[in-house]
């Protein structure tokens, strides 16, 4: 954002005219230049934040106006926009443009002289052209328009064309629709749009219709200021420009950031900040009326000049706003409304059966609210006891941290979108801050009672059917498997911090990780460099490998975690493997004759073998696992049939082994150019992945 040391006015104004010098005059507003400054260039006002002149006229560059001795036209900036209008208070800036055009002689030659088929549009960032505001026309019966224009990195294209073969009449025009493809085409404008061109062209040289049309004509003009007719031909001959309508902005940031900045925030005293698209601009406050940009220029409006502002009652002009004082016989409804006074009998006969409802409404308020208290409180309980918190508190103790619900709202800011970590099929994960530690919440969106913890992902998520009875099973192992996590103590293994069990489905806290999923450090964007070495890259292998080694084998009753992916696997700051989301989790079959059944797993980590037996084992896992390792080594995706082709490619089968070599080599390759860097940097090119 380009930004001028503001220079503070004095109270004296130089100029005082309208916001705008709109002919007739549609605003009653104040505007003025700061002091020692020119506030007109011929009859157009030229309020600050823009200026002629020296710098300290204007904010910024980019608000400078041109206004060369004995001039009556405001240029902005050096540019060839003539200036007509400035509006503060919408942010728009109206300007004459060229009207492009292209002419021919009876022989199908360009006329050098009226050749101006191309920089007739000239806009200049940050400006942009106002696509609610403006129309791009073509004119003519052998014309057609090309507009070209570009935001955020990407050019975008439009245009319109017109063909006829005889002269138009007037009876052949649609007058409510005159621009309709007949001798005149229109397309509306999209909006944000700089670096601007525009190109008007012939197909036949105006050969055919000559006669009557020898020039081709495209411009963008403000809606309303032009409307076609059988005698554009002629008209737009002698028309150099026409009106065109800028949306510009004081600054690029928003309003939440401007302000946190007080010695580059534009607004001054008693004016309001209002966001624009990419940026903001000024306003006076309700009640106030002058020029946001000024140190005290927005003044109070004594609204009770209105003769008409009060009804029954004397007008009491106050900062911002009016009351209204009653005449006898009147009261206040509200600060400026006068009513009649109802006799006393009446008055009194309302009083009346206004207190006795009153006290009814509150009695039936006060009844509904102990009850519904009363029956949260005992749905609480049947939630905690059927979530196994009795259970658990019996085997824990005081270990179990088990949280109110009105706790995790307090953490989240009552589950507010700012506080979102992720959001998915099954539930929504948010940040908090609980005990003065920093936390994520895993908060449930449906009563899915088969799942410990809801999975956060936006991978396809393969879910078999749930019986009632495995539904029945499952709660009757949740202390059980709540105990476990309690316990789970290690280093790659996200840390089990509390839970919420007074609710239909519990609430999970666990500790907060702060770089996020290996998935999307590993899937970066096509020619982006790899965020990942291959040193960090085995580190993490061996990290999660470790990880599920304790569950299968280190814990008190081993686990099984069902869903093994690099989206559950988290970096922390020293891009340390951190194994999460036990949603899919299973505490082993005591007896090698009994089944864990697979209750979800993730397209492309599922072991087909296991999948279509419907069972969960500890192999489950380790063939999630072989999958990571094969996306950690070449960066490709499990759901392109990874496994199929890495498996194809280790076992030497040509079908597969090829396809895959030739999908994955390149990203090897990236992989092993950076290594190579990497060690070569001496350390230093390994702080910067």
């Amino acid at each position: 954002m380009l930004l001028a040391v503001l220079v503070p006015a004095a109270t004296s104004v130089v100029a005082t005219t309208r916001a705008s010098a709109r002919q007739g005059g549609e605003e009653n507003e104040t505007a003025m230049a700061l002091p020692g400054c020119k506030p007109k260039c011929g009859n157009v006002t030229i309020p600050y934040p823009f200026g002629i002149g020296d710098s300290h006229c204007f904010f910024g560059p980019r608000f400078q106006i041109t206004c060369n001795d004995g001039s009556t036209e405001p240029r902005l900036m050096e540019s060839r926009m003539i200036v007509t209008n400035i509006y503060l208070e919408e942010g728009e800036l109206q300007t004459e443009q060229l009207v492009n055009r292209v002419c021919f002689d009876r022989r199908g030659y360009p006329i050098d002289n009226e050749d101006q088929s191309k920089g007739g549009l000239s806009v200049i960032p940050p400006y942009t052209i106002s696509g609610a505001k403006n129309m791009l026309v073509a004119v003519g019966c052998d014309t057609y328009v090309r507009f070209v224009g570009s935001r955020d990195d990407q050019n975008y294209t439009t245009g319109c064309l017109s063909q006829c073969q005889y002269n138009i009449s007037s009876s052949a025009i649609d007058k409510n629709d005159s621009c309709s493809g007949m001798g005149c085409c229109e397309t509306k404008i999209p909006p944000l749009l700089h670096n601007l061109s525009l190109t008007v062209s012939s197909f036949r040289r105006h050969e055919p219709v000559w006669d009557f049309n020898p020039c081709g004509y495209a411009f963008v003009v403000r809606r309303g200021n032009f409307t076609f007719s059988n005698t554009s031909f002629q008209q737009l001959r002698n028309t150099t420009r026409l009106p065109l309508v800028l949306d510009w902005k004081i600054g690029d940031e928003s309003c939440e950031n401007a302000t946190k900045n007080n010695k580059t925030y534009a607004c001054k005293g008693n004016s309001t900040c209002h966001d624009k698209t990419s940026g903001y601009i000024c306003k006076c406050l309700a009640g106030y009326q002058g020029n946001p940009y000024f140190e005290d220029s927005c003044q109070d409006i004594n609204e009770c000049d209105d003769l008409n502002s009060c009804t029954n009652g004397q007008c009491i002009n106050i900062p911002g706003n009016y009351t209204c004082s009653c005449d006898s016989g009147y009261h206040n409804l509200d600060n400026i409304t006068c009513i009649e006074v109802p006799n006393a009998k009446r008055w009194k006969i309302l009083l009346g059966v206004s207190l006795s409802f009153s006290v009814l409404v509150v009695a039936i308020l006060w009844k509904y609210r102990k009850s519904r208290k009363k029956r949260e409180e005992n749905l609480r309980r049947i939630y905690f006891k059927e979530n196994g918190g009795e259970l658990l508190k019996e085997k824990l103790g005081n270990k179990a941290r088990i949280f109110t619900e009105s706790e995790i709202q307090e953490a989240t800011n009552n589950y507010a979108e700012r506080n979102e970590l992720g959001r998915g099929r099954y539930g929504i994960v948010y940040r908090g801050i609980l005990d003065k530690q920093e936390v994520a919440i895993k908060r449930p969106k449906i009563d899915d009672q088969k799942q410990i913890t809801p999975p956060i992902d936006d991978q396809k998520q393969i879910t078999p059917p749930i019986d009632d009875q495995e539904q029945i099973t499952h709660k009757n192992q949740f202390a059980e498997e709540m105990t476990v996590l309690y316990q789970i103590n290690h280093n790659n293994v996200v840390r089990f911090v509390g839970c919420c069990l007074t609710t239909k489905t519990p609430i999970l806290v666990y500790e907060f990780i702060s770089k996020g999923s290996l998935y999307k450090s590993i899937h970066v964007k096509e020619g982006e460099k790899p965020l990942l070495s291959l040193e960090k890259r085995l580190k993490i292998a061996a990290g999660t490998a470790g990880a599920l080694a304790y569950f299968h084998h280190d814990t008190f009753m081993p686990i099984i975690h069902g869903d093994v992916k690099t989206a559950n696997i988290l970096l922390d700051e020293n891009f340390t493997a951190k194994v999460s989301d036990f949603g899919a989790s299973r505490l082993a079959p005591k007896d090698e004759n009994q089944k864990s059944t697979l209750v979800q797993g993730t397209v492309g980590y599922v072991d087909p073998e296991y999948l279509q037996s419907n069972t969960l084992t500890e192999k489950s896992d380790v063939y999630s696992f072989g999958v990571v390792l094969a996306e950690l080594l070449t960066s490709r995706k499990a759901e392109e049939n990874l496994a199929n082709d890495f498996l194809a490619s280790v076992e030497g089968v040509k079908r597969g082994g090829k396809a895959f070599h030739e999908r994955s080599s390149r990203r090897a390759k990236i992989i092993s150019a950076d290594h190579a860097t990497t060690s070569k940097s001496g350390g230093g090119g390994e702080a910067n992945n």
